[in-house]
């Protein structure tokens, strides 16, 4: 699917101005046409690409304008993927219990029409918020989501799925699991060049590797995953990938490394609670107080 590809797949700096410039022009085109139906799920990449780049609170707005757009055309299947991105946004926050509230309005509609479109980043993203919350025993079945999806050959849920997995997996102090999950986003990112996936499974294969305490395999993982989640401009991934670093050096009693690793990981914090200003959200994003 075009949202799939577009949003997924950043290769590296520029990519996410390119897709929102495609998105744009997509835009024009299908209101130029009239075309209706491909208007929902445009504006919801648009969004989504918005939020990526930290601008969460214009995406937050623009993403809930058109689920109700959608929900007065009674176009099902793109409402779907309104609720995953909702939901996605909010966990991107630290805004589980809401995040949760938004993806099962997912699941009821699925269950109320029958329709599985999408189901499977719906599962994956509310087992993440579940697992978050201290939830445990979510590995199962969001296994069985994923290979319900390699069934279907629905490579974009596939990659959700496993991504997913990997967080869930670290939480449940499945260290191995994690490393496991991140070597097959990095099969599938590599060969592809997916810069992106590969910086989101460098991340997971080095949070992985400091839970083992293999510190020097950590570093060049989480190095390695900072500087691409830069290049590619996915914003969260770059609070994440230096809190990481963070943890890492104050585990090596390095103190000054970890607090200037600390200090950028609540710069980017703080940007990103700007960006949610006349929003109306407050982010719950949860990083360590600055140490002496």
């Amino acid at each position: 699917m075009m949202i799939g590809h577009a949003c997924a797949g950043a290769k590296g700096l520029g990519d996410y101005p390119r897709a929102a410039a495609n998105f744009e022009a997509a835009l024009g085109i299908a209101r130029a046409a009239d075309l209706q139906w491909h208007m929902g799920p445009t504006l919801l990449g648009l969004d989504h690409v918005r939020a990526c780049t930290g601008r969460y609170g214009e995406a937050w707005a623009g993403m809930r304008k058109t689920l109700r757009w959608l929900e007065s055309l009674g176009q099902t299947r793109y409402q779907f993927i309104a609720s995953d991105f909702i939901g996605r946004l909010l966990l991107d926050l630290g805004l589980n219990e809401l995040a949760i509230e938004h993806l099962e309005r997912g699941h009821a509609l699925g269950r109320k029409t029958g329709i599985m479109f999408w189901r499977a980043a719906i599962d994956t993203h509310l087992a993440v918020a579940r697992s978050r919350l201290g939830q445990k025993d979510l590995a199962p079945a969001l296994q069985g989501t994923l290979e319900q999806a390699r069934r279907n050959s629905e490579r974009y849920m596939v990659i959700r799925c496993i991504e997913g997995l990997a967080e869930v997996a670290l939480a449940a102090g499945d260290a191995g699991g994690c490393s496991a999950y991140a070597d097959e986003l990095l099969a599938i990112a590599e060969p592809g060049g997916l810069r992106e996936l590969e910086a989101c499974a460098r991340r997971w294969r080095g949070e992985a590797l400091l839970a083992q305490k293999d510190y020097a395999q950590a570093q060049a993982e989480l190095s390695r995953a900072a500087t691409l989640a830069e290049h590619v401009g996915r914003v969260r991934l770059q609070m994440d990938t230096q809190a990481a670093l963070g943890r890492l050096c104050r585990a090596q009693g390095q103190g000054d490394a970890a607090r200037r690793h600390g200090t950028r990981a609540r710069a980017i914090a703080q940007a990103i609670e700007k960006s949610l200003l006349s929003s109306g959200l407050d982010a719950g994003l949860l990083l360590p107080a600055e140490q002496p």
